[in-house]
């Protein structure tokens, strides 16, 4: 295949995916330039900004550091910047264009931030930056299209679409990949539910409903519906605090720390056996309860934390929990998601 940009050149590409810590985030390995510049980028659904650390950052010292005077398709930009997540890191800089590219998906004059200066859980962190997968209109930068938005309005892809498989990692870190222009229908069991989207701008649907399914007990309905948002850059399951208290109802012994959060019992799986469901135009999507404890928490023997929290508002948040059990197709050009039990 021609390494051209294009309407003609429609591509179907494969990124794999590494996980890094206790499934804390997943990333891939990108180029930036020409010849492209590799770094490791967090992929999220969650939001529409491309940035990575730039040759004045001073404290991205652990980080690669893109080089415009190596890169032959560089344009200076200069635009001031900064984004801030919902977990408190940030990251600002000022802009610059250029072709990013993921195996032989070529998508020419990119806006990119170039980050000055992140706070300390980005400089402490393995990925080098973030390329956002979301609308145009959800990025930090003004006005920008997005990278997303660049593919599929020059028809980069045979399908306006990328599908996420997320799985356990093995001995080499892999952990899944991502898709773009094609479903791998391999990954996953039965037939995908197609979900139109609540808000076309997040990857944003409504929840109906969500329940335990405990084994040898039956279906506990909870309290808990409305808007959600599939977010690969989120690790957690994210809800308002009365819908995490509702949720947590249904662990025996859990408990809201005033330091830790929510924690519960480690060995919850053999107190609850089962599966959390999540239902989603018409069908149950299900999260085994062994996917619901986290790292054990430093210091209280025998308690992990919840892969459940709360700080929500307006949405839920289904971030890498509910992916590694459900592959998930996102489709920009009829703005819905396929979703289905993937296969591991």
């Amino acid at each position: 295949m021609l390494d051209v940009p294009g309407k003609w050149l429609q591509a179907v590409e494969k990124l794999p995916v590494k996980e890094y810590g206790f499934g804390i985030e997943y990333y891939g390995e990108v180029g930036v330039g020409t010849p492209p510049q590799i770094f490791k980028l967090d992929l999220d659904t969650g939001s529409g900004d491309v940035w990575l650390a730039g040759q004045q950052c001073q404290v991205c010292g652990r980080h690669k550091k893109f080089n415009p005077n190596k890169s032959s398709t560089y344009k200076a930009e200069g635009r001031k910047w900064g984004i801030s997540y919902g977990d408190g890191s940030f990251a600002a800089g000022y802009t610059i264009r250029d072709t990013v590219k993921i195996g032989n998906l070529t998508v020419p004059n990119q806006v990119i931030g170039l980050a000055t200066n992140e706070s300390h859980a980005y400089q402490v962190d393995t990925v080098d930056g973030l390329l956002g997968l979301s609308y145009s209109g959800v990025s930090f930068i003004p006005g920008v299209t997005t990278f997303l938005d660049n593919i599929v309005e020059n028809s980069y892809l045979k399908e306006p679409i990328f599908s996420v498989y997320i799985k356990e990692k093995d001995e080499n870190d892999y952990a899944g990949e991502y898709l773009f222009g094609d479903i791998d229908r391999g990954r996953f069991s039965g037939e995908l539910t197609w979900v139109p989207l609540h808000q076309p701008k997040f990857w944003e649907i409504m929840l109906d409903g969500v329940s335990f399914n405990v084994d040898g007990i039956g279906k506990e309905v909870m309290d808990i519906k409305g808007p959600a948002i599939i977010d690969t850059g989120t690790t957690l399951i994210v809800m308002s605090d009365e819908q995490a208290t509702e949720f947590h109802r249904g662990i025996p012994t859990a408990e809201n720390s005033d330091i830790y959060g929510w924690i519960m019992p480690c060995n919850v799986e053999q107190v609850v056996p089962g599966n959390l469901s999540f239902t989603i135009g018409g069908n149950d999507f299900s999260v085994p309860v062994k996917h619901l404890v986290r790292e054990p928490v430093k210091g209280l023997d025998g308690w992990c934390f919840s892969a459940v929290t709360s700080g929500a508002s307006n949405f839920i948040i289904l971030g890498d929990v509910f992916l590694r059990s459900n592959y998930v197709v996102f489709d920009r050009g009829q703005a819905r998601v396929g979703i289905a039990p993937s296969k591991h």
